[in-house]
């Protein structure tokens, strides 16, 4: 089910129940079954159901508990950004105007030609269920990604470009960083941000509440996909389409492809940014291009992400093929 990075999930994990417990009887099941070596989708439930057995405790809060050689090996979150985006506490001054708990707000900021853009962006923090896990895909609800600070980033090098437009982010996780961000400083038309995750909606349009956003009209929505033809805005066209880091799901590209040719105007243009991660990158490509959409792929541009590629490459915790985004324009055939 989670393909990649389970680990993110155990440490959002705070408590266990029934049905949880149901869960990790199925996992058990699931490994005892596997025979010779476990793949590597097992591998990590197994990982799971030890995180929620010990009621989600991190590791290194639990000296007891040892990593073994399956849980490094399938753990891919080793490289965390490219330094493009800080965050910390939200200030002070801001407090009081906060929705929920001061300590779960937070101020995201990235510097693009010497100009400082900022947001506030709303941290999920509470216990995840069982419905979160065996639902649409939860990994985009706990943490912001290189591919999703990437797409930020390069969005506000090229903020002018989504003047007076239309723009749809597909699958934004809890933060919507690069919808959220051109909604604040670009002057669109208007922006609307999805993800088929409820609980993801529900946090970004807190998110919204808490930030200056007088340039456009701004919806939130759950979009799953593959019910497009059923949705509220289905007949709705963009000028962009922004997506980072949806592509490694096999089950759900096909439905991504036919999202994108669904929403994007004639003359519009969907940015997505992943990386290469296996084969998915170009499976995906390859879906999109029997789709009739013509893709112009990417590898260098923004010079400074690229600069900080090369100087990673150079350590051994980061992976090209995992943790480096590349970007595909995506139009559509005249």
């Amino acid at each position: 089910m989670l393909s990649y990075d389970i680990e993110n999930t155990i440490n959002s994990t705070k408590e266990k129940g029934d049905e949880i417990q149901d869960i990790i009887a199925t996992i058990n099941n699931d490994n005892t079954s596997c025979g010779g070596e476990a793949s590597a989708a097992r591998k990590r439930w197994k990982i799971l159901a030890r995180a929620i057995k010990r009621n989600g405790r991190n590791y290194s809060d639990d000296k007891k508990d040892r990593i073994s050689n399956d849980e490094c090996i399938v753990s891919v979150r080793r490289f965390n950004s490219f330094d493009l985006v800080q965050q910390d506490q939200i200030s002070t001054e801001d407090k009081e105007n906060l929705l929920g708990h001061s300590e779960n707000w937070y101020t995201y900021k990235l510097t693009v030609n010497s100009i400082e853009y900022m947001v506030n962006i709303h941290h999920i923090n509470r216990p995840v269920t069982a419905a979160d896990l065996m639902g649409f895909n939860y990994t985009g609800n706990v943490c912001v990604w290189p591919s999703e600070e990437a797409l930020a980033y390069y969005c506000m090098s090229n903020v002018e470009s989504f003047n007076r437009k239309t723009i749809i982010e597909l699958g934004g996780g809890m933060t919507c960083l690069a919808g959220l961000l051109i909604a604040k400083y670009a002057k669109p038309h208007g922006v609307h941000l999805t993800d088929g995750n409820a609980l993801a909606v529900e946090n970004v349009k807190r998110t919204c509440r808490l930030n200056d956003i007088n340039n456009c009209y701004i919806k939130c929505s759950v979009l799953k996909w593959e019910q497009i033809s059923s949705c509220r805005f289905e007949n709705e066209k963009f000028d962009y389409i922004l997506c980072a880091d949806c592509l490694f799901f096999d089950e759900a590209r096909s439905a991504l492809v036919d999202a994108i040719w669904h929403f994007l105007s004639d003359s519009g243009v969907c940015l997505v940014m992943a990386p290469r991660r296996g084969q998915t990158f170009d499976l995906f490509l390859e879906c999109a291009t029997q789709k009739g959409l013509i893709c112009n792929v990417i590898a260098r541009y923004d010079e400074r992400i690229w600069e900080r590629h090369l100087e990673l490459k150079k350590s051994n915790f980061y992976e090209e093929n995992i943790h480096y985004p590349i970007l595909v324009q995506l139009t559509k055939s005249k």
